[in-house]
């Protein structure tokens, strides 16, 4: 039988040694054509990354801590009523400011008024026995005398009479207490400042020493509270003990700058003298509560308005000086890198190589920031290339590619550099009046050195009419 192949060429028969041949012709071709191909081309190198530098500045400034603080009053006033009553006058304007003594509220007077009259007549009644009954011990010691009377009713009349006098000693405490009660339906500011809004209106029952009826905080002077931690102030501690001297946070010497919110560029316009030094270290934060006066002046002639700059609760930056002026040398904020826990300067060489140099941070100057090298053996010279932007592109030994970049820097000359506060010698200049002009560069002077005593406060906090 004749066998024949079938192939993807046709249906035409095939011998075994025609396919062979064609098979190897085709592999030929197939080689030929893999051979004639040119080699791939090495890949490109990536290009050198470029990064913006600057150089180091070197400024002679004092060595501040900066921490965080909070505005508050001197004096905060929660307003209830001594007496319980309606409440049938409001006297004040939400948010005024008032003065000690002005009329706040005014609680429903009569039912006091008859309790005081009561008590009024009950001392009456009582100082009318007490004249008969002196009548009688007058006249029956006469008859004892004739005779003509026993002693044992002298004896009762003179009982009565002593008893007489203690129920008009307790009558004319009643009759002081009404007539208070009825004094207390006045409420009067117990303090001098502003008042808030206030919580009840005409009509509303007002209870004895349980409802509150409006705030009122002290203006003029404030306080602001900050904390130092534990080694800062140890530190502090040990310089004054070395040089023989008391502490000036406790001698009043201490001087502080203050900045608000507003304070972006970090001038702390504002000077404060630090009068208190908590007695104790807070074990839960290892800090230690200081605070500074502030003067806080203000006006509230229509004429010449002028709100209070400080208020209660504000949030400020305070600047504590820790030593004595000394060279430093100062970097972009920007320039400052991580690595883990620690903080890096990326330097170009002369070589354009980048190299991470270990530093640690110190105080702030605007947006530059005190550097000091870690490694003492690789001090940061002031003609070393730092780099400020590209941080991200360096890698440790890799060449790069360096451009200026100091006319898009602000220099450091255009910041306000601190000098050292006044010494316990140098008083601060004393606090303005409220109502008094303030300096004209809008810097507020803190309290003189001498701080006047605390305003004392009656005991409950509505002062007596």
């Amino acid at each position: 039988m004749r066998r024949t192949t079938t192939s993807c060429l046709g249906s035409a028969p095939w011998s075994p040694a025609v396919i062979l041949v064609a098979t190897c012709g085709l592999a030929t071709v197939g080689l030929t054509m893999v051979g004639c191909q040119r080699p791939a081309a090495p890949p490109a190198p990536p290009p050198v990354p470029e990064v913006v530098v600057t150089t180091p500045r070197t400024a002679r400034v004092p060595e501040y801590l900066e921490v965080t603080g909070r505005i508050d009053a001197e004096f905060v006033v929660d307003v209830r009523s001594r007496v319980t009553g309606y409440l049938t006058e409001v006297a004040f304007r939400d948010g005024q400011f008032v003065d000690k003594g002005d009329p706040l509220y005014g609680i429903d007077q009569r039912p006091y008024a008859a309790q005081l009259a009561a008590a009024a007549g009950t001392v009456e009644r009582l100082l009318g026995e007490r004249r008969f009954l002196e009548v009688q011990v007058e006249r029956f010691g006469k008859l004892v005398e004739k005779g003509a009377a026993s002693r044992q009713e002298l004896d009762s009349y003179k009982a009565k009479l002593e008893e007489n006098a203690g129920s008009l000693a307790a009558a004319r405490a009643q009759h002081e207490a009404a007539q208070l009660n009825l004094e207390f339906c006045s409420i009067a500011a117990p303090i001098t400042g502003q008042i808030s809004r206030t919580l009840l209106q005409i009509g509303n029952l007002v209870t004895q020493d349980v409802t509150s009826l409006a705030t009122i905080v002290s203006i003029d002077p404030v306080f602001v509270y900050f904390n130092v931690d534990e080694p800062t102030f140890v530190r502090m501690t040990a310089r004054a003990r070395a040089a023989g001297a008391v502490p000036a946070m406790q001698a009043g010497g201490l001087v502080v700058d203050v900045g608000l919110v507003d304070d972006v560029a970090r001038t702390y316009p504002h000077r404060s003298r630090v009068d208190f030094l908590n007695n104790q270290i807070d074990t839960k934060t290892a800090t230690i509560t200081m605070r500074g006066r502030l003067d806080n002046p203000y006006s509230r002639d229509p004429a010449a308005a002028r709100p209070p700059l400080f208020r209660p609760g504000m949030f400020a930056r305070v600047r504590l000086p820790l030593g004595d002026a000394v060279e430093r040398r100062f970097v972009p904020e920007a320039a400052i890198g991580n690595n883990q826990d620690r903080k890096i300067l990326w330097v170009v060489g002369p070589d354009d190589v980048a190299t991470a140099r270990e530093v640690t941070v110190g105080q702030k100057l605007g947006t530059w920031v005190a550097v000091a090298a870690t490694d003492a053996a690789r001090p940061l010279g002031a003609d070393e290339r730092i780099v400020v932007r590209g941080l991200q592109r360096c890698r440790e030994g890799k060449p790069v590619r360096p451009t200026g970049a100091d006319a898009g820097l602000p220099e450091l000359s255009g910041f306000t550099l601190p000098g050292p506060g006044p010494s316990v010698e140098e008083p601060v200049p004393a606090a303005s009046a409220p109502g008094a002009t303030p300096p004209e560069d809008g810097v507020r002077g803190a309290a003189p050195e001498a701080l006047p005593a605390a305003e004392k406060l009656p005991d409950p906090v509505e002062a007596p009419r």
